[in-house]
């Protein structure tokens, strides 16, 4: 997070993902934007999923009816539906991506 990626098997890795993008019919500009929103999406979901299972508290007296209703519908598993929702996302632009690299 604080330096370059040097590890050989890590940038082995990389390489073999940037493959498969190209190999898909990615243009090399759009390789790494989506190595790095796909980086961005499983970071953040694994910082999620670390987080306290809890992350808003409205207190008593805070005046928030719309945040309260919302937290009161999400559920318990509120990360693992923010992850499925990035993810769909994410990979519906990618397909969009490669519509319009098409001939």
């Amino acid at each position: 997070m604080t330096s370059p990626v040097r590890a050989p098997k890590v940038l082995a890795q990389y390489e073999r993902v940037a493959e498969l993008l190209l190999d898909a019919g990615f243009a090399p500009a759009a390789v790494m934007p989506v190595i790095s929103g796909l980086d961005n999406i499983v970071l953040g979901s694994a910082l999620d999923m670390s987080a306290p299972k809890v992350m808003w508290e409205v207190a008593d007296g805070v005046r928030a009816p719309r945040l309260s209703a919302a937290l009161d519908a999400t559920g318990p598993d509120r990360a693992d539906q923010a992850f499925e929702l990035t993810l769909a996302g994410f990979l519906a632009h990618c397909r969009e991506l490669l519509e319009r690299q098409a001939p």
